[in-house]
């Protein structure tokens, strides 16, 4: 299981890389600025825009249940991101 965590980190990080448009072939910062800047994509989130934006998404599915399933995705996602400590 560590290999495989250490290679999706690696993979992750790598990712970053390519997104951030660096061309200086170092990382140093970069996991910083992806935090920094998720942090504040996530406070500055729109809550009644993503719900819209999850709805559509789901409604595409043609699920009858697209506002409760939208509502409970975004909450996962809430969890996930905010980890334990941040509850």
């Amino acid at each position: 299981m560590t290999v495989r965590l250490d290679q999706a980190r690696a993979d992750m990080i790598d990712a970053l890389y390519k997104a951030s448009g660096r061309t200086c072939n170092t990382y140093t910062g970069l996991w910083q600025e992806f935090c920094q800047d998720i942090a504040a994509n996530f406070r500055d989130t729109y809550y009644p825009e993503l719900l819209s934006k999850v709805v559509k998404a789901i409604d595409e599915t043609e699920s009858v249940m697209s506002q409760k399933v939208a509502q409970q995705a975004i909450e996962v996602c809430r969890q996930q991101l905010l980890g334990d400590k941040w509850r």
